[in-house]
């Protein structure tokens, strides 16, 4: 488990200005998407997809802002002794040779008296650019975890449900991906659904990927665990189950459409289970 000082999410946005329009912010991730390794960084249902096309990089964006948050409060920004320039790490590398890519803002000198932004966004850089030289040593990438343990599924625990409500809460998750009828009803599927992923995630460790969950109230941070929601002799999911290690066991916490559940995860690693990679 990780402590810290609690981040705002996206306070990217209070600290720096990305661009006066979202197309400039777009075109920018867009050029990032390209240097970086080929990964999927827009959702893949209609759902969730912006209707005008205008906005392709979501899980990108996301990505972006919540690596910024988390490195904010590692204190892992760089920033010149003169303020005239900061960066931070994005975790992503280019496709060639693996360089790391960086974040480079120069100092708000347009709007100071206006605005509590500090920073204006100009680019996105490899190491070995211009930019990067004048900070004597590069920044880090996030970290999400002590112990590596924490990312692999226990099989020697079970898993439980405490909250009684858990489908009354996500009714409308469970009627987007065609599952009716009583709560009762889904919660019995769920239940189900859940013992054939134990049986899955006991066999294949990697059938669970993380996510990076922090209590706003307790100010403390946990990797928790997601796990596919699968039909009966059906290997293809239709909702992710969030599970928490409690003391000797796991707590199933809550359900996400699986675009949220790639989402909340690429933004710690780069998920690699079949189930949550061919949505």
């Amino acid at each position: 488990m990780m402590e810290g000082n609690y981040i705002s999410e996206y306070s990217l946005e209070q600290d720096a200005f990305v661009g006066l329009h979202s197309y400039f912010f777009e075109t920018k991730l867009s050029k990032l998407a390209d240097m970086a390794k080929d990964e999927q960084w827009n959702f893949k249902s209609e759902k969730y997809k912006d209707p005008s096309g205008q906005r392709n990089f979501p899980i990108l964006n996301n990505y972006l802002y919540f690596t910024y948050d988390r490195l904010k409060a590692e204190s892992k920004i760089a920033i010149l002794d003169d303020e005239s320039a900061m960066c931070f790490n994005t975790g992503l590398q280019t496709k060639e040779y693996e360089r790391d890519i960086y974040a480079y803002f120069t100092k708000n000198i347009r709007y100071p008296a206006t605005t509590s932004k500090q920073w204006n966004f100009v680019k996105f850089c490899k190491s070995i650019d211009n930019e990067m030289t004048s900070f004597s040593k590069l920044p880090d990438i996030a970290e999400y975890w002590d112990n590596p343990s924490d990312l692999i599924f226990d099989k020697r625990l079970d898993i439980r449900f405490n909250d009684e409500h858990i489908v009354e809460h996500n009714i409308s998750r469970f009627q987007d991906v065609g599952l009716d009828g009583s709560p009762s009803d889904l919660l019995s599927w769920l239940e189900q659904s859940t013992k054939r992923a134990e049986k899955r995630v006991r066999r294949n460790y990697k059938i669970a990927i993380p996510q990076f969950f922090t209590d706003k109230d307790t100010n403390k941070s946990k990797i928790q665990l997601l796990l596919p929601l699968c039909p009966p002799n059906s290997t293809k999911a239709l909702l992710a189950l969030v599970i928490t290690k409690a003391g000797e066991t796991y707590l199933a916490k809550t359900v996400l459409p699986l675009d949220m559940a790639y989402m909340n995860s690429r933004r710690i690693v780069t998920p690699d289970a079949d189930w949550i990679v061919n949505i």
